[in-house]
């Protein structure tokens, strides 16, 4: 396309030559029709963003979708209504309207208000008999996406080491402890959620966040699989407390290897350390082949609790190479 030819679609790029105006000012000229289509008009500001090998222009007032939504309460059972709340929330939406909420039993509207309440940043600002209105408090530039995410990987992986302990101790009020703050690497994930959904519709609410829309997409996926490892040691933590005794001592030394070898595989990954991470995973690939044979050769009255503690540690060593291939993409990427 040439600097001065406008294509009938008006989302199509406009091609336009930088000028020199006097000895320190570029100008770059837009066609009027294609400029008006945009929304732009003269004397308006614009705000220029660096971002990798483009600039991204941006009007003062950028024309948003209405961040609001309504959810019909009757529309579903009580976990589909908290699922849809939880989907507003983590796309962006500043204000959700619930509907119909007379019709829910107290129980449910109780805890619809305590899901609300465990989300970071909004607050029910109306609620009456039949609705209830939840809207958004936080200002984008008030937070950090990196630093959520750094909270995010240290509680993880704390709950990571509770389970573990709580499961080689017998030690039922840890487990507990570790089952009652799963929620909060969740909220923590619903909030690196938001702010990336954000940041794709408008690029000064990532910029406002720290980062980048390259970085931020990063940081989401690992966010992620954050969320996926304190889920993990929330299951190790049920079979602790499920389990009638502390394992024995020749289970317990194979549990502890393997979960030792998984942690410097997720600190590795976390890390980049990505050569580290490799060799961790062979090791825990190794030690719970032994492991698995161990437990199934056993008879006892715990048993049957090994196949879904196994299937974690599986599950938490696939994490490790997942926040592993991240790292590796990222490093492509720069």
């Amino acid at each position: 396309m040439s600097q001065h030819s406008v294509s009938d679609d008006s989302s199509d790029p406009v091609e336009r030559k930088i000028q020199l105006t006097g000895n320190s000012t570029f100008v770059v000229s837009l066609p009027k029709e294609w400029a008006v289509d945009q929304g732009l008009e003269s004397g308006a500001s614009m705000y220029l963003y660096p971002h990798d090998d483009r600039v991204i222009a941006a009007p003062e007032h950028v024309s948003r979708r209405d961040r609001s939504v309504t959810i019909d309460a009757t529309d579903g059972d009580e976990q589909a209504l908290l699922q849809r709340v939880r989907a507003a929330y983590a796309t962006g939406s500043d204000r959700i309207t619930v509907t119909g909420v007379a019709d829910l039993e107290t129980d449910s509207r109780r805890e619809l208000e305590r899901t609300v309440g465990r989300l970071i940043g909004i607050e029910i600002q109306e609620t009456t008999d039949d609705r209830l209105t939840v809207v958004n408090l936080l200002d984008t530039g008030e937070v950090s996406l990196p630093q959520t995410v750094a909270q995010a990987r240290q509680l993880a992986l704390e709950l990571y080491d509770d389970a573990i302990e709580a499961l080689l101790c017998d030690d039922d009020e840890l487990a507990r402890r570790v089952r009652s703050r799963d929620d909060d690497v969740d909220r923590l994930f619903a909030f690196v959620s938001r702010g990336f959904h954000r940041g794709l519709e408008d690029v000064r609410d990532i910029g406002q966040l720290g980062t980048d829309r390259t970085v931020a997409f990063r940081e989401y996926r690992t966010a992620r699989q954050l969320e996926r490892l304190a889920d993990r040691a929330d299951r190790i933590a049920a079979v602790a407390l499920d389990q009638s005794g502390p394992p024995d001592d020749a289970l317990r030394d194979g549990i502890d290897s393997v979960a030792a070898d998984i942690r410097r595989l997720l600190e590795a990954a976390l890390s980049g350390e990505n050569r580290a991470a490799s060799d961790a995973y062979a090791a825990v690939d190794e030690g719970l082949e032994d492991l698995t044979q161990r437990a199934y050769a056993r008879c006892e009255t715990d048993a049957c609790l090994y196949s879904p503690l196994l299937s974690s540690l599986r599950q938490l060593a696939e994490i490790g190479l997942t926040i592993v291939e991240t790292g590796i993409e990222a490093g492509l990427e720069e």
